[in-house]
């Protein structure tokens, strides 16, 4: 398939995790227009990917916060700005344009920048592959999460105890799905509101809970858990299997970013040994094992103004504080 040639952006960030959205935003607010690319269909990063359930106490200025509430607040933080997220796009190559900036490919697109921001931390997270009997023999298996919109009258048995899971779950039945949810323990996870709508459902008879229950394998009609010791066989025209993310950095680890192991060495700015390319988080060399959020805000602050000012040098380094500017800049 050959690649589309999306409109021309100021700013590429790489990455939509928490240090990815912070970059964004103050690239953005100091008024440039902003991409960000992110390998799994939703941003948040880590903290939806593997914690959206838990509780962050480090968050300067905010006692404690769940990782989704946070990822939440982030992207609200973007809305008023000229900020363009795109989800299920892995960045696989860079190429200079030619005249200063920077293109990157994707599997369908090729994105040019005046700056790119490499925000990827430990790489693209990948849903782990699916390895149960009989997984070729169903017509629609899935490993991420989908767009419930199109799920409306379709049979969906979900499977999985992470947090994704059981949000699936409610948000598909919430679709017009009707939804099995099963885990081969007797507890799901969520944040609070999930689990409550969760259990709404369960006692309006509303969707089917199978825990524990052991899936067996998949069959061309669904599946066959054993549940109680006993076969019980499940039709579904769609099976969601959700057992977490695995990081993948490969794509990115033949550009010529003078790689130290996982990490893309920087300068004070962010800068990498390519002109106009910033390395933030735990992706940064000058990290090293301090991966906390607070330094990852902190990188991409810096970051973001010096590429800001990389692409319009008529912007100082220095934003300024926010309080003083009256308000989002006009898109």
């Amino acid at each position: 398939m050959q690649s589309k040639q999306a409109p021309d952006t100021e700013i590429l960030v790489i990455g939509g995790g928490p240090a990815g959205l912070h970059a964004a935003f103050y690239a953005a607010w100091r008024g440039l227009s902003v991409r960000v690319l992110e390998a799994r269909g939703e941003v948040g990063g880590q903290l939806l990917a593997l914690y959206p359930d838990k509780v962050i106490y480090d968050v300067p200025g905010v006692p404690q916060v769940r990782a989704a509430e946070l990822v939440a607040a982030l992207c609200a933080q973007l809305g008023p700005l000229d900020v363009d997220l795109r989800t299920g796009e892995v960045a696989r190559t860079l190429e200079p344009d030619g005249t200063g900036g920077w293109v990157i490919g994707t599997a369908g697109a090729r994105h040019r920048a005046r700056a790119v921001i490499l925000a990827a931390g430990m790489g693209a997270l990948l849903p782990r592959e699916v390895r149960v009997p009989g997984a070729d023999t169903h017509p629609d298996v899935r490993a991420d999460l989908p767009d419930p919109a199109g799920f409306a009258g379709r049979r969906v048995l979900v499977v999985g105890g992470v947090p994704q899971a059981t949000r699936a779950a409610v948000e598909l039945l919430e679709a017009g799905a009707t939804v099995t949810l099963t885990h081969r323990r007797a507890g799901f996870r969520g944040d609070p509101l999930t689990l409550a709508r969760l259990e709404t459902a369960r006692q309006a008879s509303q969707m089917r809970l199978l825990a524990p229950a052991v899936l067996s394998r998949l069959t061309p009609q669904g599946a066959e858990l054993v549940v109680e010791g006993a076969p019980l066989a499940v039709r579904a025209d769609t099976v969601l299997i959700l057992n977490g993310y695995l990081p993948d950095l490969s794509p990115l680890q033949a550009w010529p970013l003078a790689w130290d192991g996982e990490y893309v060495p920087d300068g004070p700015s962010g800068q990498t040994v390519l002109p106009g390319v910033y390395v933030i988080g735990d992706l940064a060399r000058s990290g090293g094992d301090f991966k906390l959020l607070s330094l990852a805000f902190a990188q991409a602050a810096v970051a973001a103004n010096h590429a800001a000012h990389h692409v319009r040098p008529e912007l100082k380094v220095r934003p300024g504080h926010s309080s003083e500017r009256g308000g989002y800049p006009a898109r």
